[in-house]
């Protein structure tokens, strides 16, 4: 009876395992995915930035407050 109960545990043991081996692998792909998504949202950001700060318009001279003494 007591090797009946140790296969049973045992068989437990690698359904359990066989489900984390799973979910991890289904957690592993979707971080990636979520990676890869925020690396196009991290190069999207940069170019809006760049396009921004390249479309400022110049202060001109005359536009500019003399500093009161």
């Amino acid at each position: 009876m007591e090797k009946d109960a140790l296969e049973v545990r045992v068989t437990e043991l690698e359904t359990v395992l066989t489900f984390q081996e799973q979910a991890i692998s289904s957690l592993s792909d979707e971080l990636f995915v979520q990676q890869e998504k925020l690396k196009d949202m991290d190069r999207t950001l940069k170019a809006v930035v760049k396009s921004y700060r390249e479309n400022l318009p110049q202060a001109l001279p005359e536009d500019e407050v003399p500093p009161h003494y």
